[in-house]
């Protein structure tokens, strides 16, 4: 098996979980019915629905891992809400697991949604966990945590990687989608697109949006060398059947998110396509590592999900801190927690070993991949500090 792949099974059926209604207790207080309770702030409906049902798949392997293994008092039970990927149902999902459900940690996904929670979390002191949205913005943030490399960092290794591998194209486009995330990577392109007579063209894309006419129409008109794309969604899979069928024939470049779709996989359209994702040791001995592979029904070399590895690592982040207070006698509430979260330095996770900066974010390595024939073979890895 690769040491990094991307194919992602297809995903658990989604199903949004009600919510029971509290007794008591404040906001944060992470307990329900005498178990500790997570929450969930994903988009389980509309364009991001089949990648939050894997993030959900990788949740619940490790509340399952850590129910069976680590010797809590207390069980978890998770409560999702869906979002839809609109930022007022993301804050009203927050607003709903934080004071209803007592959630002491509330996971979620998208860049625009994710920051708007910032104050919400800072005012009901229970911490965001953030494993699937890449804003570079979401850094240094005092109560969310991302354990998921930003875009910063995958085209801070995939720009370079292109003028190194291929210095004759000079002509880029980067489709964007329109959103917090898509602008930032318009901005880091600009910086790094320079040099040696390089040219760059910026086109947007609703996140929700299905067709893409007008926008394949203008990327052909610039006859660029190469494609960079900043997309999420299952929509990635009709863009390149457009771009193709058009006759766009440029080398694409995406971002981690066309790694988590088994429908961009299987394309032919995708053939020769190159991205970049988090690079994880789906091949660690580790008890963990295999436990996981196990709940996803993953066997040697048919790949593995990098994502939600990382909603898997997040449950194990809260358990690392919540075994701490329950030994120093505290209560496991969303301030403890957070203030736990900030001592952790490096703990046993998915993959080997997940380690937070001082910043809130992850330090990781950078791969650089290639479908091919259905298949995702890694290139080259980029470190951390490279």
């Amino acid at each position: 098996m690769n040491k990094q792949a991307a194919r992602v099974l297809l995903p658990l059926a989604v199903v949004v979980v009600g919510s029971l209604t509290a007794c008591g207790g404040s906001s944060g207080s992470g307990s329900s019915g005498g178990g500790y309770v997570l929450g969930a702030a994903l988009p389980l409906s509309g364009a991001g629905a089949s990648t939050a049902a894997t993030y959900r798949q990788g949740i619940e392997a490790c509340v399952k891992w850590v129910n069976e293994n680590d010797g809590l008092p207390k069980k978890i039970t998770v409560k999702y809400v869906d979002t839809a990927g609109e930022t007022e149902k993301g804050t009203a999902a927050f607003t709903k697991l934080t004071s209803v459900d007592r959630a002491s940690m509330v996971f979620s996904a998208f860049s625009s949604i994710t920051s708007a929670l910032a104050p919400l979390a800072e005012r009901a002191k229970v911490p965001v966990l953030n494993g699937g949205a890449l804003s570079p913005a979401l850094a240094g943030l005092d109560w969310v945590w991302n354990d998921i490399p930003f875009i910063s960092q995958e085209l801070g290794a995939s720009i370079p990687y292109i003028k190194e591998k291929h210095p004759r194209f000079k002509k880029a486009s980067l489709v964007y989608q329109n959103d917090l995330l898509g602008q930032e990577a318009v901005e880091i392109m600009k910086k790094g697109w320079t040099g040696e007579g390089r040219a760059l063209a910026t086109l947007p894309v609703a996140v929700n949006a299905t067709s893409f006419t007008a926008q394949v129409d203008k990327v052909k008109a610039q006859a660029p060398d190469v494609i960079f794309m900043v997309y999420s969604g299952e929509s990635q899979t009709a863009l390149l059947q457009q771009l193709r069928s058009a006759g766009v024939d440029a080398q694409v470049v995406g971002a981690s998110p066309i790694g988590e779709l088994p429908s961009v996989l299987d394309l032919p359209e995708a053939d020769g396509t190159l991205f970049t994702l988090q690079a994880m040791n789906f091949d660690s001995p580790d008890q963990i590592t295999k436990f996981f592979l196990k709940e996803m029904n993953i066997s040697a070399g048919e790949g593995a999900p990098a994502i939600p590895g990382n909603y898997c690592n997040g449950v194990l982040m809260w358990a690392h801190a919540a075994k701490e207070l329950v030994r120093e006698g505290k209560d496991v509430t969303g301030a403890a927690l957070n203030e736990k979260f900030g001592a952790q330095g490096r703990i046993d996770a998915v993959g080997g070993s997940l380690e937070l900066l001082a910043d809130h974010t992850l330090k990781t390595d950078i791969s650089i991949n290639q479908i091919k024939d259905g298949k995702v073979t890694t290139l080259t890895t980029i470190p951390a500090d490279g």
